[in-house]
């Protein structure tokens, strides 16, 4: 899915929004200890997120897949709904 925007809410948490108007905010904590990542537990850094169509980006060497965080948001969009 292609994203639409992404910004920065707060800690290591992001909103995105796609073209197919799922939004929802993910929380890459995780993701922030881990390998390449790591360089992301600099706030400051963190807080600069970019998309370029498929993927969210902090830089060239720095991005993951939009497909992923879609299936996130959409996997507890559904969880939600059926409690």
């Amino acid at each position: 899915m292609k994203l639409q925007e992404v910004t920065y809410q707060s800690d290591y948490t992001i909103q995105v929004k796609f073209t197919d108007g799922v939004v929802g905010s993910v929380d890459l904590t995780d993701l922030v200890e881990k390998g390449i990542f790591q360089v992301l537990k600099d706030k400051d850094k963190f807080s600069k997120p970019y998309f370029t169509g498929y993927s969210i980006a902090w830089s060239e060497e720095l991005e993951i897949d939009a497909a992923t965080v879609y299936e996130d948001i959409n996997r507890l969009v559904n969880i939600n709904y059926s409690h």
